[in-house]
């Protein structure tokens, strides 16, 4: 008989076209989600696995042993663990947000009449109507095309609005200096997510675990997503890890197996690294930061309750959004937002490629304050500052800043 081997086994998801759980029932994955599509999902590892509280008996016994034991109350729990590439986690990302997600948004010339840069105060200028009202928001990739400054034909992200209708938009990298072009389009491509101020979204979905050196599948049913964790070093690798609870596990095995049977395939997208992008604090690039990890939790709760081994609803509260920045010790900047208690704002951009129209993940943090500000000591070499931070929900009123605590796009999410 085959072992299991890793590089033989695949992960699949679907979402659940229901969204709320019955307290007193279980969905029929013959009927929801149902076995056709699904998704294949990139991973380096995941642990979801089927777990049971169990208790046994504390009776005394003269024969001094003991006598029962029992199965309790069953969930789902564990994460999934990945290399951040856009177009490939966004379902899942989206779900964590609890948000509804923004698709592409595509203007031109129509809309705005001309454009032009200047690179001395890194910012284009649109003609006529007002970008913000168009939906393009601080935090977002934009990308130029057919402008007759080819230099301009690249990707850039909103640092701010001002101006007449708010058409100086400023961005970066500071553009190349052009007159005003009326032939023009710009793109805000993929998808982008935040956690809103009401109707938060509730999703359920079913993952696969399928070994096809040993044909069988464990379906984790209705499950949801509970919390996220994205990594970004200097050097190496973007990860992403994403948490999920759910209620129950069905084996199947043989013809059965997989569950899945024809999902789409895994995705194509490059992966996001620490030297491809831009970091931001307050809207001005810095070089200095050496990391940055953000973390959601949604405080999940599924409660045991009496007469029944599943439970009866997987509650999710507040969106606890935490990280750290390390970064290069350079001047008193950072160690000041620290101590004077300073509120700013926090944006990473990550590129899947050196190209100016690579596919990106953006993180935009409109309001974080710094819980600590630890400068090591080590070594003969450059020293670091180690800067916790907690996420806030920005409630200001500046111009396309959304009032959220967390903005993530994808450039490839369609």
């Amino acid at each position: 008989m085959a072992l299991s081997e890793g590089v033989q086994a695949s992960l699949r998801y679907k979402v659940y076209s229901a969204t709320a759980l019955s307290s007193t029932s279980e969905l029929s994955p013959a009927s929801d989600p149902g076995s056709s599509a699904g998704q294949l999902l990139r991973r380096v590892s995941h642990s979801l696995n089927l777990r049971k509280n169990t208790y046994q008996s504390q009776e005394i016994r003269d024969d001094r042993q003991v006598g029962d034991f029992r199965h309790g109350t069953r969930r789902v729990e564990g994460s999934i663990t990945g290399e951040l590439s856009p177009g490939t986690y966004f379902d899942l990302i989206e779900a964590v947000l609890r948000a509804t997600k923004t698709a592409t948004i595509t203007r031109s010339n129509a809309v705005f009449t001309s454009v032009e840069a200047d690179n001395g105060t890194s910012t284009f200028t649109f003609a006529a109507d007002d970008p913000v009202d168009q939906g393009f928001a601080v935090g977002d990739l934009v990308r130029f095309n057919s402008l007759s400054e080819a230099g301009n034909n690249r990707n850039f992200v909103i640092t701010g609005f001002s101006g007449t209708s708010n058409r100086v938009m400023a961005v970066t990298p500071a553009p190349t200096t052009m007159t005003a072009d009326s032939a023009f389009g710009i793109t805000r491509p993929g998808s982008r997510a935040r956690i809103p101020a009401s109707s938060h979204a509730s999703r359920l979905f079913a993952f696969e675990d399928y070994d096809g050196a040993t044909d069988i599948s464990r379906l984790f049913t209705e499950c949801r997503m509970t919390g996220l964790r994205l990594s970004m070093p200097a050097e190496g690798m973007d990860t992403i890890e994403l948490m999920a609870m759910g209620r129950g596990m069905t084996v199947y095995t043989g013809g059965s197996a997989p569950f899945f049977a024809s999902p789409t395939a895994i995705t194509s997208s490059g992966i996001t690294a620490g030297a491809n992008g831009k970091v931001l604090v307050n809207g001005t690039a810095v070089g200095v930061i050496t990391g940055f990890d953000v973390s959601v939790s949604m405080n999940a709760d599924a409660p045991s309750v009496r007469g029944q081994t599943f439970v009866p609803d997987i509650l999710l509260g507040t969106a606890n959004v935490t990280g750290t920045v390390t970064a290069l010790f350079e001047n008193s900047t950072l160690l000041g937002n620290f101590t004077a208690e300073d509120e700013i704002s926090l944006l990473v951009w990550s590129d899947a490629g050196s190209s100016t129209t690579a596919d990106a993940i953006v993180v935009y943090l409109p309001r974080i304050k710094f819980g600590a500000a630890d400068v090591q000591r080590s070594g003969e070499g450059a020293q670091s500052i180690t800067l916790p931070f907690q996420a806030l929900r920005y409630l200001g009123s500046g111009i396309g800043i959304q009032q959220t605590t967390i903005q993530i796009h994808d450039t490839a999410d369609s």
